[in-house]
């Protein structure tokens, strides 16, 4: 089957997210028809710099739009690397979705239950819930990267599970592309929402300057999505190792180099070149 994109113009973080579930609004509605339980994988790489962080408003927007047709439980998780003694949840404002939606629950990574997993023969640990997940929701927003360049809706979730804090986490940066692949074998998002009105530039993913793209992207099939938002920040998909090697085995469609039908914007209208990361140099040689 023929990998869809949604693409469209955002003029702020609510109305960009609702406009581009619009245009797949089928195609979730029967994904998530078969559910009785889905997760929503959100970014606080640190909880002290709102820039790090996936906005609230698009979570907030994502879940008003699903849930009109979508009843069943939805857990919101997320472990933050760094700011762990503040409640990024509450910082933020999630916990005000509770009251209008009660059959959201927020789990703090960090108190899950972890399984481990061997990545290039590194005992590494992950949460349980997330590995049992039946779906999982990635919504972020776009960002240059320290070490892989660019990071995505994919490496939300990938690295994102892995369990006991910042020493667990920066494990896996030693041959960090091909870690990443093989860790998409046993977890990968279903959904990914990148809201890319206002992303994060230059020394990303924590330290880099605010960048208003504009767009937002959402798609079921996430290699393609983070593919055209790596195009979309003027960057060449072969320079971000993760993302290639996912292409090369078959994780998902690539922008431009696989037939995918983009709904919305023509993709040419929305290049907003994001200033690299200082590393990036290095980083482009990862091969």
């Amino acid at each position: 089957m023929q990998s869809k994109i949604s693409l469209v113009r955002s003029k702020d973080h609510e109305t960009g997210v609702q406009a581009c579930l619009k245009n797949i609004e089928n195609e979730l509605k029967e994904a998530l028809s078969k559910l009785s339980s889905l997760l929503i994988k959100v970014n606080f790489v640190d909880t002290r710099k709102e820039l790090a962080c996936t906005p609230f408003q698009a979570v907030k927007s994502f879940v008003d739009f699903i849930t009109v047709f979508y009843k069943k439980e939805i857990i919101i998780a997320e472990a933050p690397t760094w700011g762990v003694k503040i409640d990024g949840f509450q910082k933020y404002g999630y916990y005000e979705l509770v009251d209008m939606y009660p059959q959201i629950t927020f789990l703090n990574l960090r108190d899950d239950e972890s399984i481990s997993k061997l990545v290039n023969n590194l005992s590494l640990p992950f949460s349980k819930k997330m590995l049992k997940s039946p779906f999982i929701v990635s919504i972020t927003r776009p960002k240059t990267h320290s070490s892989v360049g660019i990071t995505l809706g994919i490496k939300n979730v990938l690295v994102g599970a892995i369990n006991g804090g910042w020493k667990s986490r920066l494990k896996v940066h030693k041959r960090i592309h091909q870690n990443l692949l093989d860790i998409s074998e046993f977890i990968y998002p279903n959904l990914v929402v990148i809201d890319g009105f206002i992303g994060m530039e230059g020394r990303g993913p924590l330290m880099g300057t605010e960048k208003k793209a504009g767009w937002c992207i959402s798609s079921l099939d996430p290699l393609a999505a983070d593919s055209l938002a790596t195009y979309l920040m003027g960057h060449d998909i072969e320079d971000i190792g993760y993302l290639y090697l996912m292409g090369e085995a078959k994780k998902g469609a690539i922008f431009s180099k696989d037939e995918i039908n983009i709904i919305g914007e023509n993709p040419e209208t929305l290049i907003t070149p994001f200033k690299p990361h200082n590393a990036f140099k290095k980083i482009r040689q990862w091969r």
